[in-house]
């Protein structure tokens, strides 16, 4: 549905956002306070404009963390043994929680893409609102 938002970086950009938020999972970098980088596994959804949504647990120190820090990147990517047909979107995002009707419409889309959730009765914990500032990608196109 678009409701007058312009999207991430142009319409080449949105594309590949949504390519890649359509692959299955890829892996979160999340600050730390020390400067370590922390990577965790993310099942992306994507909503079709600016925002990848992805679902953490709230008693870790990722979400200490992203709390000090609302940063993220998030890569997603397909390997494939001819290196031709790889794909991999990069996107630099800030990282809001996700609150109210915001988390409602994301874990819709979640448990649209991960029938997986609903089969063994996970609830909503930490959602994130990756808003993507920036988009890399290679082997995906529009």
């Amino acid at each position: 549905m678009d409701d007058g938002r312009e999207g991430v970086g142009g319409e080449e950009a949105r594309a590949a956002a949504a390519r890649g938020a359509a692959l299955r999972g890829g892996s979160a970098r999340l600050p730390r306070g020390d400067g370590e980088p922390h990577v965790i596994p993310v099942c992306p959804v994507f909503d079709g404009f600016d925002t990848v949504y992805v679902d953490i647990g709230p008693k870790y120190r990722t979400a200490k963390q992203i709390a000090e820090n609302p940063r993220a990147t998030v890569i997603i990517d397909d390997y494939a043994d001819d290196w031709d047909q790889l794909k991999r979107v990069i996107l630099r995002c800030s990282a809001p929680p996700a609150t109210d009707s915001e988390r409602a419409a994301a874990w819709r889309r979640i448990r649209r893409k991960f029938p997986q959730y609903r089969a063994i009765g996970w609830q909503p914990r930490l959602t994130l609102a990756l808003r993507i500032e920036e988009v890399r990608h290679e082997g995906i196109t529009g």
